[in-house]
């Protein structure tokens, strides 16, 4: 429903939001340990999938999967002498809107206002990087509009301006700001999002399969449609 009335605000199309699905999934063809690494995914494909809530189509809901993530956290100190290259957590928020309903927060005066809003304002206050600084995303796919939605919300582009964002190739391999390029949670693997941490971790560290060259810094979200959380890591 939110997707329906954010194509009938800004025009946006199907073949828009195609442009997100399309983009992860070419990043988990290049990607070995994505379960999609070997199924490609095309244009006339994706628009006679299976709808499975209108205008969401197989391919804009994340994978079913099975899987572990382990972190490691400690102190900057303690992890200078530690094998691993470390990454630093530069900055953090959490934020939901006031009168926030659990999943189904489109009922105020702006639907589009979500609580990616509200955790992004504290998150870029308490750090010195703003959203050109950023270098890499990985921004929560559950399905594929949340993306779009966020890239607004933590300031990536204006009201409206996602969708021609993500269709300029920005969000691409080489595009200003390269999203989910482990394939995500349309195309890597779901893990309740936490996939998208080890990504991160990787870009910064060099060793991604799909690396962005000289990448210093990255956001991290949950989802837009609950009580939201974000990450600045840097090297």
């Amino acid at each position: 429903m939110l997707m329906r009335r954010y194509m009938h605000e800004f025009g946006a199309t199907r073949e828009d939001l195609a442009n997100v699905a399309l983009t992860q999934r070419a990043y988990a063809n290049a990607n070995p340990d994505a379960l999609m690494r070997e199924k490609t995914l095309g244009l006339d494909t994706y628009l006679n999938a299976r709808m499975i809530a209108e205008p969401l189509c197989l391919f804009d809901n994340c994978l079913e999967s099975d899987g572990a993530v382990a972190l490691v956290i400690t102190s900057a100190e303690y992890a200078r002498d530690l094998k691993q290259k470390p990454v630093l957590v530069h900055a953090f928020s959490q934020g939901m809107n006031r009168e926030h309903q659990l999943m189904t927060d489109y009922h105020g005066p702006d639907p589009f206002h979500s609580s990616s809003a509200a955790t992004a304002r504290n998150l870029w206050r308490q750090s010195d990087l703003s959203p050109p600084d950023i270098d890499v995303a990985q921004i929560y796919d559950a399905f594929s509009p949340l993306v779009l939605f966020s890239l607004e919300n933590y300031g990536f582009c204006g009201r409206g301006e996602a969708a021609a964002f993500a269709a300029s190739g920005a969000i691409g391999p080489g595009g200003q700001l390269p999203v989910n390029t482990s394939g995500g949670s349309l195309s890597e693997v779901y893990l309740h999002g936490v996939n998208l941490v080890t990504e991160a971790v990787r870009q910064l560290r060099g060793t991604a399969a799909n690396q962005v060259p000289g990448a210093e810094s990255c956001l991290v979200s949950s989802c837009d449609s609950t009580p939201n959380g974000a990450l600045v890591l840097r090297n």
